[in-house]
């Protein structure tokens, strides 16, 4: 009889010990102070362009911006982030510097948390094996603990690693009282179909009548997430055309020589009725 009742007693004790540890657990604990830094602070980064063409002797620049905050979304100002050039393995690599002609830079982050630093990537000359780079940034925290965050560079070395197309879309317009439109649309990518992203690309009426959107007959647009570049040309009114007729656009991205390509087309102007 003692035996059973030592049983039952165990029993209703693992019974409270449970329901009393599922009861602290009714809410989110926060990070606490000396926790993982991981969990309790977060870097985010970005570089601008991510794809940077090999010079002869200019050096293509690249604007790379850190941010730093809690996990909650404060921001944390006035700590230091380190800023260096990898590999993909995580190896410091001699590949261009950052301002100040520093391999390894540090910059402290503002009153929102950010960083802004530039980065000026390798000549022709100067490149490895390696194509593609990553700047990596480190923050130092509570004792031996540290948060690291890297974004990719593509090295462009040669005009066969990236490909341009150049469309419009209608390429045959008709000009009456009312200025029609057409959508000019650059792609430019890497070989492997990635986007180079934030690249100029430059439109140029070669000749013919109209403009662009902005007013001009020659401008630039930067390439957005998907590699492309659009703007939209304005056609003449049947009034300004004597005579059906053809407008040559060309469309050059932006690029250091010798890699130099661009690629022209017609958008054929027909003279409609008043």
């Amino acid at each position: 009889m003692k035996q059973a009742t030592k049983y039952a007693v165990l029993i209703i004790l693992a019974g409270l010990l449970v329901f009393t540890s599922g009861c602290k657990r009714n809410g989110v604990e926060e990070p606490g102070p000396f926790g993982p830094v991981g969990l309790s602070l977060l870097l985010r980064m970005n570089t601008a362009p991510n794809v940077i063409f090999a010079g002869q002797n200019a050096r293509e620049q690249v604007t790379v911006t850190a941010k730093l905050e809690k996990y909650t979304g404060a921001a944390l100002a006035g700590e230091s982030i380190q800023f260096q050039v990898n590999d993909a393995l995580g190896n410091s690599v001699n590949a261009g510097y950052f301002e100040g002609n520093q391999s390894v830079a540090t910059k402290v982050t503002d009153q929102s948390g950010n960083i802004t630093i530039q980065y000026y990537g390798p000549l022709a000359q100067e490149l490895g094996g390696d194509s593609q780079i990553y700047i990596t940034a480190r923050v130092a925290w509570e004792g031996q603990e540290y948060i690291v965050e890297r974004s990719p560079v593509f090295i462009v070395r040669d005009v066969t690693d990236v490909v341009f197309s150049f469309a419009a879309q209608p390429n045959v317009l008709w000009c009456t009282q009312t200025r029609p439109q057409s959508v000019l649309k650059g792609l430019f990518t890497k070989a492997d179909g990635s986007p180079l992203v934030n690249r100029k690309v430059f439109f140029k009426i070669l000749s013919g009548p109209g403009y662009f959107q902005d007013n001009k007959t020659k401008t630039y647009v930067l390439t957005n997430d998907q590699g492309e570049a659009v703007i939209n040309y304005v056609g003449p009114l049947n009034s300004e055309i004597p005579y059906d007729s053809f407008v040559t656009i060309q469309a050059q991205p932006e690029t250091i020589s010798p890699f130099y390509f661009h690629i022209e087309l017609d958008v054929r102007l027909i003279k409609g009725s008043s």
